[in-house]
């Protein structure tokens, strides 16, 4: 087992020298990716009205099984609404891939409710972020075979490659529309959105040679409704596609909301399929104005046979100030 997890271990560094020089990776990918409204949709800041305020960190580790150096990603995004129709936030991205390559992102991101005076009901919300990307790829903890010399690694070797820098610094800007139901006499309240990041396709090859790289826009669609099942239960079923360039992702699922009698207390529970990738399961608590979440990934995709299923765990934390009401939808957007 040591052996393969080595070989794929050399197998994965190579993918990624290759896609940091490049730069045609794909962004990094939360399996709780509505925790965070703000990353998921421009278009959603601010829009949960019976808050003053959110803020949000989300923690990944992944691939732990099978490298020596896991991929670790991390977030930090805040909102809050303003005068009833618009909404306003930031976040921070960050992903360290294996130590050896790492993008940081800062982004402020603004939201409108477009919906026509006097409907209250039917909520339709454009939304823009804009900031910097910084990718930084660390040179010294990457080898090459021009620094082999008779059987032995030479660090102090040149690696034979012509990079043109060690970071790049790109502008940001995404853009979204999503729309959500907020008639509270249904019990039943559909949702959904469109987001694209991107925008600006900047130049982000680090290499002085060959064609010019650039980052690929990302495409989010998503949906789905919460559902009022009693008074101690509702459910979340939900939909989310997701495509790079040449990368897709179909995540599809539910979450269960579970209300325990006479205490400000909620068990959350939930299950995904990522296709072809993961079966992805959690489980959390909201207490107060807080929101604690876990979930682990089970990989199934052919990396399974070295991976032996296992895949990312993820945490996240919300805390909210609340404005007052009920907290009848705990996933309200």
């Amino acid at each position: 087992m040591k052996t393969k997890k080595s070989i794929l271990t050399i197998f994965c560094q190579a993918v990624l020298i290759v896609f940091a020089q490049q730069v045609i990776a794909q962004d990094i990918h939360v399996s709780q990716y509505e925790a965070s409204p703000i990353l998921l949709n421009p278009a959603l800041t601010g829009m949960q009205k019976d808050i003053k305020y959110r803020f949000v960190h989300q923690y990944r580790n992944q691939w732990d099984a099978i490298t020596r150096k896991s991929y670790l990603s991390s977030a930090l995004a805040y909102d809050m609404p303003y005068k009833q129709k618009w909404g306003a936030g930031a976040y921070i991205l960050n992903d360290n891939s294996s130590r050896t390559y790492n993008s940081f992102s800062f982004a402020l991101s603004g939201s409108h409710d477009i919906t026509i005076p006097n409907q209250d009901k039917h909520h339709l919300c454009v939304g823009i972020q804009a900031g910097i990307i910084l990718k930084t790829l660390k040179q010294s903890r990457y080898t090459f075979d021009e620094q082999y010399s008779q059987g032995g690694f030479d660090s102090q070797l040149p690696s034979g490659e012509n990079f043109e820098k060690a970071k790049r610094l790109l502008p940001e800007i995404n853009f979204g529309f999503a729309y959500y139901n907020s008639d509270e006499s249904k019990d039943y309240r559909p949702y959904g959105g469109i987001a694209i990041s991107h925008i600006t396709n900047p130049k982000s090859n680090f290499l002085a040679e060959g064609e010019t790289s650039r980052l690929p826009l990302k495409y989010v669609l998503y949906g789905g409704s919460k559902l009022i099942i009693n008074d101690k239960l509702q459910l979340d079923p939900n939909l989310m596609i997701m495509k790079q360039k040449n990368a897709w992702e179909l995540n599809i699922g539910t979450k269960a909301f579970y209300f325990m009698e006479g205490v400000d207390f909620v068990m959350i529970g939930g299950l995904n399929y990522r296709l072809k990738d993961a079966i992805v399961g959690q489980f959390g608590i909201f207490y107060k104005n807080f929101i604690y979440r876990i979930s682990y990934d089970m990989n199934v995709s052919k990396l399974r046979t070295y991976s032996n299923f296992k895949g990312g765990l993820e945490f996240s934390v919300t805390f909210f100030k609340k404005i007052g009401g009920s907290n009848r939808f705990l996933s309200g957007y």
